[in-house]
């Protein structure tokens, strides 16, 4: 059991045990393409080669899931699915990205088409009602500052 931790090291801790878990897998990555073509290229003098490219694969293995206690990272449901259909999970971060744009622009419209329906409410009730509509507005005003 590990001793509680205060929330300033904490956060320095997940930035170093992240910075080492993203090292360690940049280094199965070239491991595993070294690994490929070794394969490839297989004669009976690479098999020492290929067992120490192995051998250190599995230990970075072995070290990734040591540091997975002392990460707390959340990865959405959807981006697993992307990754499990083969597809890049930049794709969806992209996608993501897009769509938010697109509902953020959606939302500026509404704000902006209730902005002008305010100011022109306002404007038709002053003209109608303009002794009402001073005090009213004016009153709303002064509530909002």
């Amino acid at each position: 059991m590990q001793p509680p931790r205060s929330e300033a090291p904490a956060a320095e801790f997940d930035d170093a045990d992240r910075e080492a878990l993203e090292k360690k897998i940049q280094e199965s990555l070239e491991t595993l393409s070294q690994i490929r073509v070794t394969v490839m290229n297989h004669e009976s003098a690479d098999e020492h080669v290929l067992q120490q490219r192995v051998d250190r694969l599995v230990r970075g293995y072995a070290d990734m899931h040591l540091l997975k206690d002392r990460l707390n990272v959340n990865v959405p449901e959807e981006v697993l699915t992307y990754i499990k259909d083969g597809r890049n999970p930049d794709e969806f971060t992209s996608q993501f990205m897009e769509r938010l744009a697109s509902e953020n622009q959606f939302t500026n419209g509404k704000i902006s088409a209730l902005t002008n329906f305010k100011q022109e409410y306002e404007a038709k009730i002053r003209e109608l009602f303009p002794d009402e509509a001073n005090e009213r507005i004016g009153q709303q005003q002064q509530q909002q500052r």
